[in-house]
C-alpha cells in the first residue's frame, strides 16, 4: 500500500538520522569521541552559551554612539524574526562579555541581572537566549551529552558477566544497546551530569594534561571546575561506590552499565532551561527514592542503598540556563541561597551537596531595584551580581521597527497609512528624553546644547538633521558630543530611558487607534487622538506625572510637534508626487553651487560634458543662491570658508559621498524655505483639487462639475497615482490627511 509506504519511508529516515546524530553511545564510544573534540565534548554552560552566541554570527549596525555589534541570534533567524529583539546592543555586547569571563573564570560565579523599566525587552532578550540555545544544541557542533545507568535482565548479565562474575580483562560489551526487553531498571543520571565525571578526579586531571600534551586541547583553553573539580550527583555516587565494590575496584565493568545520551535543551520540557516566576517556592530538595516501584529490578548490590534524587528548578536547569523573572518581586529570604550557589558553584541540601553548572540569569523593573539597593545586605547581593542595563530605546528609527513589525505580523498593513509607526515612535522617544545638563560640556558647545529641544535631541540620536540655527564648527562639535550626551546621567537611579512611554503601551494604542471609526484604518491621526487621551491618564503612568523641565516632559506640546512634522512630511511627499523640487534636489543645486565657487575661487574654468566645452563658473548660480541666503561681508572669505569645510570633510570620509545636509544644515534649509514660499500657492491649488477629486469619486460624480477643468483632473489623478504607487497612500486615507495639511499649513 503506498500510504504505508510513505510512512515506512518516514521511519527509515528518522531511524538515519538517529544514527547519524549518535543519540544512544556506550561509555567507550563517547571516550573516544571526547578525545577526539575535547574542546566541544568539555565545555561548560557558560562555555556553551558563549559558543550558541558564537555560533549565529554577528554584524555592524549604525547606532547613536556609532558602529557597534550584533548578534544575529537576537534576530531569531530560525522563526524569521518572529519574537526578535529590536536595538538593545549595548546589553547584548555586555551579556556576552560577561558570559566570556564566566568561561574564562573557570565557572559562573555571579548572577547576570537584566533591569530597566517595564517593556524594555528583558524577558525578550532572555527569551532569545533561551530559543537560541535550544536551536545550537540540535546542530552537530551544538551535541551535548549526559547518561544513564543500564541494568540488564538476569539472562543478559549471565551471559555478558553480570553481578558476581569473576574479573575479565580487555573490552566488554557495554549495555548500552540493549532492547527495552533485555533490561530490567533504567536509571537517569540525576542533573544531567556530565558523563566524565565518572572518572575519578585525578584520572580526569591526569586525561586533560595528555590531552594538552597531544595539542588536542590548546593550553590557552581552559576547562571549568564542575568537570575538573566537580561530583556525581548523589544518587550516581551511590551507585558507582556500590557497584566498584561489588566489582571489586574494577571501574570498566562498572561503565558497562552507562549509556550515554544526547540531549537537547527545551524549554517545554525544562531540560536545561528553567524560569522561575516571582512566586515563592523552593527551587531544590532531595527525596528518597529506594522504595520506589520502578527500582525493584535493580541488582541485588543496590537494593539496600539509601538513595535519594535532587528535584526542582535548579536541578532541571542543570548544565544549562536558569532564569528568575522579575527576580527581585520575591522576598530577599527566598533567594538568599544565590550568595553562596553563586560563590561555589554548589547548593547544600539537608542531606546532600549538589554540583551545579548553571548561567544564572534574572530581570528586574528599575523600581524594585532601586527597593532592593536600600536593603540592608545589598552589598553583599552586588558582588554576586552582574548588572546590564536595558533603557528604553532613544532612537525613533529603532523604536519604530518594533511597531512595524507587530503591524506586519498581524496582517494590519493594508489598514496602516504611511508614517504612523513614526509618528507613534517618535513620540514615545520624546516622553523618554530628559534635559542635557550644559554646564557639564565644552565652553565652543555649552550654548547649542542648552538649546536643543526635545525633538532636536531626538533627531539627533536618530543621525538626522542637527538644529538649523548652529553653523558648520557647531554642528561638528555638537555631533562629535553625541556619546556624551548618551552617556549623561546613566548612572543615576532616573537616568534617561528610564522613565516614557512603554512599547507595550504604544502597541495598544496602535490598537486602540484601528477601532477608531472617526479615521481610515490606523492612522497617524488615530494614533494622535489615541495619544491624547492617553496623556490625560497621570495617575496610572508615573512618567505622566513627571513636570515639564525646559520643554522635555510636556507631553501634550510633543503631541503638537509630532503632528507638526508629519504634516511636514507629508507636505514634502505632496510636493514630491507633484514633480516639485525633492530634498536630494536640493542637495545636488548645493553641490553645483561648491563646484562652481571652488573653481572661482581658482580663476579656472570647468567641463560642461553638455557643451563638451570648458566654460566659466555660473556667476548667475552662485549670485541667486547667495541671495536667498542673505550673504553680508567679505563674499570671497564666505566661499572660501565653504570649500575648506568640504574639503576638510573629505580628508576624513574619503570613501563616502560629501553629506551636504549634515555639514550645511542651516544653508540648505534656507533653500528648502525659499522655494517652499514660492511654490506655497501652487502646491495649496492642487492640495484643494486632490480633495475635490477625492470627494467626487466618493459620491460617485464628475469632477469637473465641481469647478475643476478637464485637464486640472488629468493632472490632479497623475498626482494621486503617485501618492498611492510611489508613497504608498491608501486612496479612503488620502481626503483626511490632505484636509488635515490644508488645514495646518495653508
Amino acid at each position: 500500500m503506498e500510504d504505508l509506504e510513505l510512512l515506512r519511508d518516514v521511519e527509515r529516515t528518522l531511524s538515519i538520522q538517529f544514527a547519524e546524530k549518535r543519540q544512544l553511545l556506550s561509555f567507550d564510544e563517547f571516550f573516544t569521541l571526547f578525545c577526539e573534540e575535547p574542546r566541544q565534548h568539555s565545555r561548560t554552560a557558560a562555555q556553551y552559551l558563549r559558543d550558541t552566541m558564537l555560533h549565529f554570527g554577528t554584524y555592524e549596525v549604525e547606532r547613536p554612539e556609532g558602529a557597534v555589534t550584533r548578534y544575529r541570534l537576537f534576530d531569531c533567524p530560525w522563526s524569521d524574526g518572529k519574537d526578535r529583539v529590536v536595538g538593545q546592543e549595548a546589553a547584548q555586547n555586555a551579556l556576552f562579555r560577561l558570559i566570556n569571563g564566566f568561561a574564562r573564570e573557570r565557572r559562573v560565579t555571579r548572577l547576570m541581572l537584566l533591569h530597566g523599566p517595564n517593556g524594555s525587552a528583558k524577558s525578550s532578550l532572555i527569551e532569545c537566549l533561551c530559543q537560541a540555545i535550544e536551536q545550537y544544541s540540535a546542530t552537530a557542533e551544538g551535541a551535548i551529552y549526559r547518561f544513564n545507568w543500564i541494568f540488564p535482565s538476569m539472562s543478559v548479565a549471565k551471559k555478558r558477566l553480570g553481578f558476581g562474575a569473576s574479573t575479565r580483562h580487555g573490552a566488554l560489551e557495554s549495555y548500552a544497546q540493549l532492547d527495552d526487553t533485555e533490561v530490567d531498571a533504567r536509571l537517569p543520571a540525576d542533573l544531567r551530569d556530565h558523563p566524565l565525571l565518572l572518572l575519578p578526579r585525578d584520572q580526569r586531571r591526569t586525561l586533560i594534561d595528555r590531552l594538552r600534551e597531544a595539542s588536542r586541547l590548546p593550553e590557552d583553553e581552559p576547562l571549568g571546575e564542575y568537570l575538573v573539580d566537580g561530583d556525581l550527583a548523589p544518587r550516581s555516587r551511590a551507585i558507582v561506590n556500590a557497584l566498584m565494590a561489588a566489582y571489586h575496584g574494577d571501574l570498566q565493568r562498572v561503565l558497562q552499565h552507562i549509556q550515554v545520551e544526547r540531549f537537547y535543551f527545551s524549554r517545554r520540557y525544562r531540560t536545561g532551561i528553567v524560569t522561575i516566576e516571582p512566586q515563592l517556592h523552593v527551587d531544590a530538595g532531595v527525596r528518597q527514592v529506594t522504595m520506589d516501584q520502578g527500582l525493584g529490578a535493580l541488582p541485588s548490590a543496590l537494593r539496600n542503598l539509601s538513595m535519594y534524587e535532587p528535584f526542582g528548578d535548579l536541578v532541571d536547569a542543570n548544565r544549562g540556563i536558569l532564569n528568575y523573572n522579575d527576580l527581585l518581586k520575591k522576598p530577599v529570604d527566598a533567594f538568599k541561597y544565590l550568595l553562596a550557589t553563586c560563590e561555589r558553584g554548589t547548593v547544600a541540601l539537608s542531606n546532600a551537596i549538589l554540583h551545579l553548572d548553571v548561567v544564572f540569569l534574572a530581570s528586574s523593573n528599575e523600581v524594585h531595584l532601586r527597593a532592593f539597593k536600600e536593603y540592608p545586605d545589598w552589598p553583599s547581593f552586588k558582588g554576586r551580581m552582574d548588572l546590564v542595563k536595558m533603557p528604553y530605546l532613544r532612537d525613533y528609527t529603532v523604536e519604530q521597527a518594533i511597531y512595524d513589525e507587530q503591524i506586519a505580523r498581524s496582517d494590519l498593513g493594508e489598514r496602516v497609512v504611511p508614517h504612523t509607526t513614526w509618528v507613534l515612535a517618535l513620540w514615545a522617544v520624546l516622553t523618554r528624553l530628559q534635559r542635557p545638563h550644559a554646564e557639564g560640556y565644552p565652553t565652543q558647545i555649552r550654548d547649542a546644547i542648552a538649546r536643543l529641544t526635545p525633538i532636536e535631541k531626538a533627531e539627533l540620536y536618530a543621525g538626522g538633521r542637527t538644529p538649523r540655527d548652529l553653523n558648520a564648527e557647531q554642528t561638528r562639535e555638537l555631533r562629535a558630543m553625541l556619546p556624551e550626551l548618551l552617556a549623561e546621567g546613566q548612572e543615576q537611579g532616573h537616568y534617561e530611558g528610564s522613565l516614557g512611554a512603554s512599547p507595550r503601551e504604544m502597541k495598544q494604542t496602535i490598537l486602540n487607534a484601528l477601532q477608531d471609526r472617526r479615521h481610515w484604518g490606523v492612522s497617524p491621526l488615530g494614533v494622535l487622538a489615541e495619544l491624547r487621551e492617553l496623556i490625560k491618564q497621570k495617575s496610572v503612568y508615573e512618567y505622566l506625572q513627571l513636570k515639564p523641565d525646559g520643554g522635555y516632559h510636556d507631553y501634550a506640546s510633543f503631541i503638537d510637534q509630532v503632528e507638526e512634522r508629519w504634516l511636514e512630511r507629508v507636505d514634502g511627499e505632496l510636493r514630491g508626487a507633484m514633480g516639485l523640487v525633492s530634498e536630494q534636489q536640493y542637495e545636488d543645486l548645493f553641490a553645483r553651487y561648491i563646484l562652481h565657487v571652488s573653481y572661482a575661487l581658482k580663476g579656472e574654468k570647468l567641463y560642461n560634458a553638455a557643451t563638451g566645452r570648458y566654460e566659466a563658473p555660473d556667476t548667475q548660480l552662485m549670485g541667486q543662491l547667495e541671495k536667498v541666503w542673505e550673504i553680508t561681508g567679505d563674499l570671497d572669505r564666505f566661499r572660501k570658508d565653504l570649500v575648506s569645510r568640504v574639503g576638510a570633510w573629505r580628508v576624513e570620509h574619503q570613501a563616502d559621498e560629501i553629506a551636504y545636509r549634515r555639514l550645511f544644515p542651516k544653508l540648505i534649509g534656507t533653500l528648502e524655505d525659499d522655494y517652499y514660499k514660492s511654490q506655497r500657492a501652487k502646491v495649496q491649488r492642487q492640495c484643494e483639487q486632490l480633495v475635490t477629486v477625492l470627494v467626487a469619486d466618493d459620491i460617485g460624480e464628475d469632477p469637473t462639475h465641481h469647478g475643476l477643468q478637464a485637464a486640472d483632473v488629468e493632472r490632479t489623478r497623475q498626482v494621486l497615482e503617485q501618492l498611492t504607487a510611489t508613497y504608498g497612500y491608501k486612496v479612503p486615507a488620502l481626503r483626511e490627511i490632505l484636509g488635515a495639511v490644508l488645514k495646518a499649513r495653508y
